[in-house]
């Protein structure tokens, strides 16, 4: 069926966009969200520390940092991390702003 009603380049333009991929002003979760569904729709199979490599140099470089500083085995403890840091550096950015004068 999928040779049926797709193109033949399918899957070469699913991988180029998973590689391409950048958070820019996405949130991690919006991030998280559109990794999965590319792996999903390109059926990709490569070992798990490709993947996390992958998702990993798409991040924002504050998050990645942060990020590397702990452990994690798998793509689900990278999805929970990347999540966590996010959380603490906006919970962070609100604490930071001065307070106005009235």
């Amino acid at each position: 069926m999928n040779k049926r009603f797709l193109p033949k380049s399918y899957k070469q333009d699913i991988y180029d966009q998973i590689f391409s991929l950048k958070q820019n002003k996405m949130s991690v979760s919006e991030y998280i969200r559109k990794f999965e569904q590319l792996l999903l729709r390109g059926g990709t199979h490569e070992p798990q520390e490709q993947t996390v490599a992958r998702f990993l140099n798409g991040l924002n470089p504050l998050i990645i940092r942060k990020v590397e500083l702990q452990t994690y085995f798998t793509l689900d403890d990278v999805f929970k991390l990347t999540l966590k840091v996010e959380k603490q550096r906006k919970e962070k950015k609100v604490f930071t702003k001065p307070f106005s004068k009235y």
